[in-house]
């Protein structure tokens, strides 16, 4: 009984691991599609300026860019850790409230790892341009019901261009 909970608890934690890293089992690394790193977590926030304010003036991190909706409401905002690693903030509501949204993973050919997820059963859309950013970007859920994005950073595009341009 011992073993059979560890391995219970262990093929999640394998698999959150592997998507992060890229190499988990049954993914072919020779293969096309690849996932890159960790690009982004997803903060729903309940005062949204005070955070954008907090993430850029205390702790320094630049703001990338910001999208607000037809009223001047914001609907998100990325600021940048490093070149790849960013904090999107979400305005926070009844439906999503506040703390941890989502993570986004950077991956290269999109199409190929929803691909593979589809191969794994798992619960993930078909990869779309984003209207904002333009990236190719899915939405998965994992085995524990988790959300999260997978996003393909394409020439053009502009989580690209900011990568890009990072300066240390």
């Amino acid at each position: 009984m011992k073993h059979k909970i560890i391995f219970i608890l262990a093929v999640p934690i394998l698999f959150v691991s592997g998507l992060i890293t890229g190499h988990y089992i049954g993914f072919d690394s020779k293969k096309e599609g690849k996932i890159l790193g960790l690009n982004h977590v997803g903060l729903r926030v309940a005062d949204f300026e005070k955070a954008l304010e907090f993430y850029q003036n205390d702790l320094g991190f630049p703001m990338t860019y910001k999208f607000d909706n037809k009223e001047g409401k914001p609907i998100f905002a990325y600021v940048q850790i490093s070149q790849s690693t960013f904090i999107e903030l979400l305005p926070a509501t009844e439906e999503h409230p506040e703390g941890i949204d989502h993570f986004g993973l950077e991956t290269q050919n999109n199409e190929a790892v929803v691909s593979h997820f589809h191969s794994l059963g798992m619960e993930c859309t078909k990869s779309t341009v984003s209207p904002f950013t333009h990236v190719n970007i899915a939405h998965a859920i994992d085995p524990n019901g988790i959300y999260f994005e997978i996003l393909e950073a394409t020439e053009g595009s502009d989580l690209k261009k900011v990568m890009d341009n990072w300066k240390d």
